[in-house]
């Protein structure tokens, strides 16, 4: 607990003290950094704040209802940082760091900075699985798939949202050589559940605040005139909160004022709709020869079997991918799919996710 507390200014006096003793209200239920760092043992999700846009976002969710009954939700803060984004960045990777350790989901509010060199060096895993929500198809020395990929450590990445008069053909390409999966903006909203497959296997969920349009949302740094609606941002976020395995979840690129209380207040319901997920995560983690799920192998032209997983408590479905190590296999991975892939499968075509991930001569 001490090493937390070093990390964070407490929260303003001011905004504590507009909270009063609302009982049923986030804001009086919550454990807060108020001064007197909280006892952290029991928390399981705390809010990050990475600058002024904090304070106002924290403002609108504290008065919002508290309804969660399996987590322990906590606000830390602020993080202490010179504003400059290297020190940001070198700030953020250790307390990410030092979270992992309490067992701890970070929701961080960020502000327009890159934070790609925090989540690089803050996340330790070794096979990382990224979703990025944004209108950019963004693949580059600068962002995170790109730099994850380049060390190796890109599992797979969603990219959500992306829209196609912003991206050239040299970027579709090079997404496509590493194992991503690319819906654009029309195709996402036009069925907003095809984003849970993919939000659920993830480990890193990043909302550039960009990807919803202006008319609804002005406080982004790339304001746009198409997008998402407000709606559907929140639906992502909740996709997101239920996911078994996201376990960094990171608001950005936007900039609040005083004068910001609407977007302020969407951003707040967006952190709402993530940690209502969290608490209601099925935990339905996939198992081979478990009685809560069924098996399905359906053959492949390559002669490979594609086995499939069928959750019997929730109805969601898996493939299974078996990885190589150079001629060794080694433990085989799911990943989250649709009805639709099982369809195709047992048609005896193979499904586009599977040909990405495997390749077609697995």
């Amino acid at each position: 607990m001490h090493m937390l507390k070093e990390f964070f200014e407490p929260i303003s006096k001011t905004l504590l003290k507009e909270i009063g003793k609302k009982q049923g209200l986030i804001g009086s239920e919550i454990k807060l950094n108020s001064g007197k760092f909280p006892d952290v043992s029991q928390v399981d999700v705390a809010i990050i704040g990475l600058g002024k846009n904090a304070d106002l976002v924290r403002k609108q969710f504290y008065n919002y209802s508290h309804k969660l009954n399996g987590i322990e939700l906590a606000d830390f803060g602020n993080l202490k940082h010179t504003g400059t984004e290297k020190n940001i960045n070198a700030g953020l990777a250790e307390c990410l760091l030092t979270l992992k350790e309490n067992n701890i989901i970070p929701i961080i509010i960020g502000e327009q900075h890159n934070y790609a060199q925090g989540l690089m060096k803050g996340i330790d895993f070794k096979s990382i699985d990224y979703a990025l929500v944004s209108p950019f198809l963004n693949y580059n020395e600068t962002d995170l798939g790109y730099l994850l990929n380049s060390k190796k450590r890109l599992f797979h990445a969603s990219y959500l949202g992306f829209q196609s008069y912003l991206t050239t053909n040299d970027s579709m390409q090079n997404v496509a050589d590493a194992f991503t999966e690319c819906v654009r903006l029309g195709t996402l909203r036009a069925d907003m559940a095809q984003s849970e497959p993919l939000l659920r296997q993830a480990d890193i969920f990043d909302f550039d605040l960009s990807a919803i349009k202006y008319s609804e949302f002005q406080s982004a740094v790339q304001p746009m005139p198409n997008g998402l609606f407000n709606h559907e941002a929140c639906a992502l976020c909740r996709y997101a909160g239920i996911s078994n395995n996201i376990n960094y979840y990171l608001l950005r690129n936007f900039t609040l004022s005083d004068n910001s209380s609407i977007d302020a207040s969407q951003i707040a319901q967006m952190i709402w709709y993530i940690c209502d997920g969290i608490d209601n995560r099925f935990n339905d983690f996939p198992v081979m020869n478990h009685r809560n799920f069924k098996v399905y192998k359906c053959h492949a032209p390559s002669g490979v079997d594609m086995v499939f997983l069928h959750s019997n408590l929730t109805g969601r479905w898996w493939l299974q991918i078996p990885e190589k190590n150079g001629s060794k296999k080694t433990a085989p991975k799911f990943i989250g799919c649709s009805e639709a892939d099982f369809e195709i499968a047992r048609e005896g075509d193979v499904p586009e996710k599977w040909f990405r991930a495997a390749g077609p001569d697995l």
